[in-house]
């Protein structure tokens, strides 16, 4: 006996030694005693920094007690940035963390010391479950039973803070970092079949910036999405296919607050980007509804709410897709629903999954292309926001509602904005992040519209003055047709200091011709009085005003405007405009959303407030 509690003892002393506490301090090495059964004792070892002992065995590098310390395994199987699996072999690659940085190596002694002290505290309920049960039976005629503590723990509100990998570190702090490849379609909907939900829907993101260009082409087809409602009213709301219920689809549309600057100026718009979205998805869109557009604005906090109440009512699986850089993360953020009051009371502590009963947890090596689910959190760690596109490098499951549903951060599609053939130290400056501001330009006729050195806009077929409002972040210059050849062709030297990349000048193409064919007299016409016996409400038929918007692909747009006189108007002969561009791409069209009245009616709002100038003298 004595023999068996000497070796109990050494064996708790080296133990203790590896940890880094002297057998002085310890009270585990202290012959055993027993211990209270009221309560479960959680010892809390004193930190080992005060202490300087020798080691007197040699370890091996295979043991998990020394190596602890930096020990790769314990930190998060995904980086809560990007999504990312957690890595230690390429530093190029997504998802690298370096074990010597401090938030890293803080991380990884953390969660060491916490498993260690779990690690006692489930010893030590043991043995005292053993004590217990022995003492139990040898009171039960007296009658006296001793309880122990349960071992359940509070569901925390917040997650912990979780270290992001290098790349995410990178782009928080310093807004650098290495591209990612982009994912094909096809890979998203191979993750969305492991979906573990019965009821899922996709929400489609969609860039108010250059809208309709971030739309994803016959996306009904390749995600196998249940189509639109007819405009039958017996029309079915739920399909199926092959005894499967179909996913629903809902547009959501970004960044809203960069159209206008009031909310009632945005919500009158919502009928026109309605139609906008009609002549993007085809002829036949103009039989089906489209009650499932909606358009908010995150950084303001535009109908964030409707969408977020939503999004709780029907649970399920909810799928965030959509291309590069539309503000996928940053609309998460705004719209995660969190829980309730009600539903945080009627929660269960000892099953804290969200996933239904009929699916377990996830297997790392077992789950395919979909990646573990977290932990649920009523405030988790949400994605990186960031202007660079492709920041989501791999998706980001977010539970919510206690089996209620799940929100899954998809990595963005390609895009193929203006800024593959932009300087890298100019990337960030040709993005819109803010509501732009511009002032009308005369565009003469032989005159062109330079974008920096890498956008022309040229009259074709009209004489008549044209203007234009650059609503993108790039700068302006208007000048002669022959100046803007040279300058994009690279025989001529920019106003502006270049930010084109080498080369860019020779794959400048024409992106094609494009009509002024809207009429917006309505909007830009002034009243006149035609007689003295006529009122002067009504609009002038001598004139009309035509417009259409050039969209510059994931930059903006730029509003033209032009005037032609009645008599002279022919019937399908409309003003054109030629588009210049790097290989004839990032251009497109759309009916004009005549952005340049909301600015116009503030700045005369703005006058009006001021009063009228005083008069000195």
């Amino acid at each position: 006996m004595i023999a068996s509690n000497s070796r109990v003892l050494v064996w708790r002393n080296l133990r203790c030694l590896s940890r880094g506490f002297p057998f002085s301090n310890c009270g585990r090495c202290r012959p055993s005693r027993l211990l209270p059964l009221t309560s479960t004792i959680r010892l809390k070892p004193k930190a080992a920094r005060g202490f300087h002992t020798q080691p007197f065995l040699c370890t091996s590098a295979n043991d998990t007690l020394t190596s602890a310390k930096h020990d790769p395994s314990l930190l998060p199987i995904a980086c809560p940035g990007c999504g990312a699996l957690t890595q230690w072999v390429d530093k190029e690659q997504a998802g690298y963390y370096t074990r010597t940085r401090n938030a890293v190596r803080s991380y990884i002694q953390e969660t060491s010391r916490d498993r260690d002290a779990t690690r006692t505290e489930n010893e030590l309920c043991a043995e005292s479950t053993d004590i217990s049960a022995k003492v139990k039976s040898a009171d039960t005629a007296s009658g006296e039973e001793l309880k122990l503590a349960s071992g359940k723990e509070e569901l925390e509100l917040a997650a912990p803070i979780l270290p992001l990998c290098d790349r995410c570190h990178s782009l928080v702090n310093h807004r650098e970092a290495y591209p990612i490849p982009y994912p094909p379609l096809s890979y998203i909907r191979d993750i969305m079949e492991e979906s573990p939900w019965h009821i899922n829907h996709v929400y489609h993101i969609l860039d108010a910036a250059d809208f309709p260009l971030s739309l994803v082409p016959d996306i009904y087809r390749d995600l196998s999405l249940q189509t639109q409602r007819s405009l039958n009213r017996r029309a079915k709301t739920v399909t199926f296919r092959h005894g499967k219920r179909q996913t629903d689809v809902h547009f959501i549309i970004t960044r809203a607050d960069l159209l206008g600057g009031m909310k009632e100026h945005i919500d009158s718009l919502m009928t026109y980007m309605t139609q906008v979205l009609r002549d993007a998805l085809g002829p036949s869109s103009g039989k089906v509804r489209l009650g499932n557009v909606h358009m908010v604005s995150a950084q303001r906090g535009w109908w964030t709410k409707e969408v977020k109440k939503k999004i709780w009512e029907e649970g399920g699986g909810v799928w965030m897709v959509g291309k590069a850089n539309v503000g996928k993360s940053n609309l998460i953020q705004a719209i995660f629903p969190k829980s309730p009051d009600a539903a945080r009371k009627l929660r269960v502590e000892e099953n804290s999954s969200h996933l239904t009963p009929e699916f377990g947890p996830l297997d790392i090596e077992e789950s395919g292309l979909l990646p573990p689910v977290q932990k649920q959190y009523d405030f988790p760690v949400l994605p990186i926001v960031s202007s660079l596109p492709g920041t989501t490098a791999s998706p980001i499951r977010l539970p919510f509602g206690q089996k209620k549903g799940e929100l899954i951060d998809l990595p963005g599609l390609f895009r193929g904005g203006i800024d593959e053939y932009v300087q890298d130290g100019f990337k960030f400056d040709v993005i819109m992040t803010k509501r732009p501001k511009p002032e009308r330009l005369t565009v003469k006729s032989r005159q062109s519209l330079l974008l920096e050195d890498l956008v022309r806009i040229t009259p074709v077929n009209f004489q008549s003055v044209m203007l234009a409002s650059p609503f993108v972040p790039l700068t302006p210059h208007v000048t002669s047709t022959e100046k803007a050849t040279e300058v994009l062709l690279g025989q001529r030297k920019p106003p502006h200091p270049p930010i084109a990349k080498k080369g860019t000048n020779k794959c400048i193409a024409s992106a094609g011709v494009f009509e002024l064919k809207y009429d917006v007299t309505e909007k830009y016409g002034k009243s006149v009085k035609q007689s003295k016996y006529q009122d002067g409400d009504n609009l002038t038929a001598l004139y009309k005003i035509m417009s259409v918007d050039i969209l510059i692909e994931g930059c903006g747009w730029v509003e033209l405007i032009t005037q032609i006189r009645t008599k002279d108007f022919v019937e399908g002969e409309f003003p054109k405009v030629e588009v210049f561009s790097p290989n004839g791409k990032c251009v497109g069209s759309r009916r004009p959303i005549s952005a340049y009245t909301f600015l116009h009616e503030k700045r005369k709002q703005d006058a009006k407030k001021a009063g009228r100038r005083r008069r000195f003298g």
